[in-house]
């Protein structure tokens, strides 16, 4: 009987515990239930919305076009989206169908020019504030794009379309990787004196109440050596991040590298940009000695060995360190019969204590593996078939023609198959130069880089360099190719 009793209490426990189980799946599924229900309904009025949406839109776009207002056939048509709610065009955000990049940003779709208080505004790209250019011939400003402002803009929708068109203009600019960046790579924008970022506090006006007068440009900052990031060294140079992150860290542990590739490549134009970014690293001003460039030639091997020598025992001076450069560029190496005995003076020269050396020249030598072995040398190849070469000219024309579109607002299909065929003719001539004479002497994306941004100009530009520079050098590389091969 014991047992028996002892049984039933057990299968009593047991169905218990089962009921309580039971009852909190019961529970969970009508939880369950109801989030569904409240998700349907939540879908209901959403496409009621939509549709809502998409019958206004569909009379303003009526209305616009009787009244005048409507746009150019080549730029952007108001989109049937339900973004539109928020004044976001999608067609607005493809430069594939809008050259201008023109997004209205107010609620009602209306032409923005027509709006009160409404401002057409220019996206650009500032470097002015970062940087203290050496060279007054650099662009201080890009031209990303531009937007219709409204009357009723709010702050959060201008701060989610700013990062969005600048997203934007680098998958245009270098479909492929996007250069490493995106819309993280804003740190802020300006408004004449009002500055907008992530941990910035909202203006007291609306965005339109500080686009007055001539006041109709946005200036976007892009992150820089203040974050410890490379995105505006990046933006400017049009060189892929991660290419420019090995460069930059072979500079910060070996102090000194050779950029290494043939004539019209950018080592120069690189070497600057790098010793630029060292030199603000380091806190110091981009004043005058603080960089020095050697240009070499045939002559002056002599000059820059003693030049050398110099510097290794300013160097090694307690006193005169301060007057030592921080950066050394060694312009055409290549002029220089024996490197390893140029830079012998510098052996007993401390790390920590010489410039950092920036060194370019037209081919590698066979004194590469000593200057790596004894003077901690670090090669870069800048060759136009690797990237970043293979790719620049196709990245410095496209953000050629898309400022030249976004400030006309025009686009031009003639005009990007222009720009689309030009770095095909220069991969083509090079692989022709390499089959017929050698890596050495293909050309350069520099000799293509003054392209007109325009088609009649285009033909004239290339037909001239085609017959007056391309052909001569292709006769004269291929006959030196036969002559060496015999």
């Amino acid at each position: 009987m014991d047992s028996e009793a002892e049984t039933v209490m057990q299968l009593r426990n047991e169905l218990r515990d089962k009921e309580m189980k039971l009852t909190d799946i019961r529970l969970e599924a009508l939880s369950s239930a109801h989030q569904l229900d409240q998700l349907r309904e939540a879908m209901n009025r959403m496409q009621s919305e939509i549709e809502k949406l998409k019958a206004e839109n569909d009379r303003l776009k009526s209305e616009s076009q009787g009244s005048g207002c409507s746009r150019a056939p080549s730029q952007a048509s108001l989109s049937t989206s339900p973004r539109q709610s928020m004044g976001l065009s999608q067609h607005s955000l493809n430069l594939a169908e809008s050259s201008s990049l023109d997004m209205l940003l107010d609620d009602t779709g209306e032409c923005p020019t027509r709006k009160e208080g409404g401002r057409h505004v220019k996206i650009v790209v500032s470097f002015q504030e970062e940087m203290k250019w050496k060279e007054d011939s650099r662009p201080h400003l890009f031209l990303i794009g531009c937007i219709g402002v409204s009357g009723k803009t709010k702050w959060d929708v201008l701060d989610g379309v700013v990062r969005r068109l600048f997203k934007e203009y680098i998958i245009h600019v270098d479909p492929v990787s996007q250069l490493g960046l995106n819309s993280d790579s804003v740190l802020g924008y300006s408004i004449g004196d009002i500055k907008r970022s992530n941990t910035s506090e909202t203006p007291e006006l609306l965005p339109c109440g500080y686009l007055v007068g001539e006041n109709t440009t946005i200036s976007v900052a892009v992150k820089g050596l203040a974050e410890n990031s490379l995105d505006s060294l990046v933006f400017e140079s049009l060189i892929p991040k991660p290419i420019l992150q090995r460069y930059v860290s072979l500079l910060v542990e070996h102090r000194r590298i050779i950029l290494s590739g043939p004539s019209g490549t950018g080592k120069t134009y690189l070497a600057n940009r790098l010793s630029e970014y060292l030199v603000l690293r380091e806190g110091r001003e981009l004043t005058d000695g603080v960089i020095a460039t050697f240009n070499v030639d045939h002559k002056s091997s002599k000059e820059l060995r003693q030049y050398l020598s110099n510097l290794a025992d300013q160097c090694a001076s307690e006193n005169n360190a301060v007057d030592v450069p921080l950066v050394v560029i060694l312009d055409n190496l290549h002029h220089v019969s024996s490197l390893g005995e140029i830079f012998n003076g510098l052996l007993n020269c401390k790390d920590h204590k010489c410039p950092y050396i920036i060194g370019t020249m037209n081919q590698a030598t066979s004194s590469t593996p000593n200057l790596q072995l004894h003077h901690n040398f670090r090669w870069v190849l800048c060759a136009n078939h690797t990237e970043p070469v293979k790719g620049f000219l196709g990245r410095f024309l496209r953000r050629k023609l898309m400022e030249t579109e976004i400030g006309g607002r025009v686009r031009n299909v003639e005009l990007v198959k222009v720009i689309d065929w030009i770095p095909k003719v220069w991969h083509h001539l090079n692989r022709f130069l390499e089959a017929h004479s050698s890596s050495d002497v293909t050309i350069g994306p520099r000799l293509f880089l003054s392209c007109p941004i325009d088609v009649d100009g285009s033909r004239v530009w290339f037909t001239d360099l085609w017959n007056y520079s391309i052909i001569p050098y292709l006769l004269e590389a291929v006959r030196e190719g036969l002559q060496k091969s015999d």
